[in-house]
This record gives structure tokens, sequence and C-alpha cells, in this order.
């Protein structure tokens, strides 16, 4: 089965040269907590996007994996479909901005769901009811989740170390969704 990864609907994109994708998954006596921590951006006036610290909560994310790419490649090395209309590659930076700027989404951040998964469908049948298969894009790796929904939180990474930013600044934007 072909895994076919769609952009999940949010107003930032993982930054394709300071992304530090972070994993952080452990045990609890409730659920699993998991989150993913990384360096993102939203579109600005100039066609520029801005710096940000971005975590995602995921619920009941009972499965993660995680795994190198070339920093000059995607998740679709792996194999994976990433439904996206085809643009002409001159035309594909002034398309992103018009797209990001119409919908306040941007069309291809990095963060997927896929609407057909392997993976998902390899597991036992609990989790292939209510269960999502995420995927996380960084520069040089990517993050795979099992979960049943995501929830994120942004703040602005403007100087210093990027993981001191929510300790420093409040948060700017949140969000949630299965999808």
């Amino acid at each position: 089965m072909e895994t076919i990864l769609t952009p999940c609907r949010v107003p930032w994109a993982i930054s394709p040269s300071m992304s530090g994708v972070t994993l952080s998954h452990s045990e609890s006596d409730v659920e699993p907590v998991c989150t993913v921590v990384f360096g993102a951006g939203r579109i600005q006036e100039d066609g520029r996007t801005d710096s940000r610290h971005v975590e995602i909560e995921f619920k009941l994310c009972y499965y993660a994996r995680v795994g190198p790419h070339s920093d000059e490649e995607g998740v679709e090395v792996l194999g994976y479909t990433i439904d996206r209309p085809t643009i002409c590659a001159a035309d594909y930076l002034d398309w992103r901005v018009r797209q990001w700027r119409e919908t306040g989404y941007c069309p291809d951040p990095g963060f997927y769901v896929a609407e057909r998964s392997a993976w998902l469908e390899s597991l036992p049948d609990f989790f292939r009811r209510d269960f999502r298969h995420y995927v996380v894009d960084g520069r040089g790796g990517y993050v795979e989740l099992i979960a049943s929904q995501f929830r994120w939180r942004e703040w602005l990474w403007t100087v210093g170390d990027r993981e001191l930013a929510p300790l420093q600044r409040p948060v700017v934007g949140e969000g949630e969704g299965v999808a």
C-alpha cells in the first residue's frame, strides 16, 4: 500500500534551515506523553517567514519512530507521496506565498497526515479506528507518529536559544486538529 500524505492545515511552516526537530515520548499513568518541537515561521508582509518555536502535543500517541534523510530531500525519499498540486519550479514560491496569504495556512508546512498509511494498516484494529499517521519533516530527518489528534502552540523566537523562547515570551498562536 502506498502511503499518501496531505499537508496539515496550520499557519506556520517548519524551517528548512533551522528545524531542529526534537521528539519527546514517555509513558505516564494515564496515557503516553508525546511532543515534537522545532523551528518554524509564519509568512510576513514582505513574503519572508519570521522565526518561531513550535511545539506539537500528540494525544494518545502510542507509536512513534524517527529517521534521517538528506537535507536536500524530503520524506518522499522514504517512498511517501505528498498530495499537493503540481507547480512549475519557477512559479512555486509565488504560488506558496499567494496560497498562504489567501487561506491563512501554509500550503506545504512540512507537517502531514496520511490519507492512506501502510504503517497504520499494520497495527491492531484498535489503532486503526480513531488514530492517524502524522509526519513531521525536518531538514535532515523526520518523526512519524500514530496518534488520535494534535494540539500546537507557538512562540516568537527573536534572539538567543530557541528552546528558551517559551520561558521568555508569551504564546502567540495555538490550535488543534485531527488533520
